[in-house]
């Protein structure tokens, strides 16, 4: 039987991805324990280990796409 994860878990709100799995979303990602120090990681990036130990990040900021700022650096 599949171990399910306590629904009182404090990561519910928080978008999270772990060490060898495709990043599910472009933006700035860090260490459940340490969010001073963010990563910007691209969707479908492999999200990597830190110091050769697996880990679970999470998403503190996404990055947004398109809008006029897109639009504007294409047409220069």
């Amino acid at each position: 039987m599949k171990k399910r994860r306590p629904a009182t878990s404090d990561l519910d709100h928080f978008e999270t991805a772990s060490t060898g799995h495709h990043c599910p979303k472009t933006g700035w990602w860090s260490l459940r324990w340490n969010e001073e120090s963010p990563t910007f990681i691209t969707e479908g990036q492999i999200m990597p280990a830190v110091g050769g130990v697996p880990t679970v990040w999470i998403l503190r900021e996404a990055a947004h796409h398109g809008g006029a700022g897109a639009a504007s650096l294409l047409a220069s």
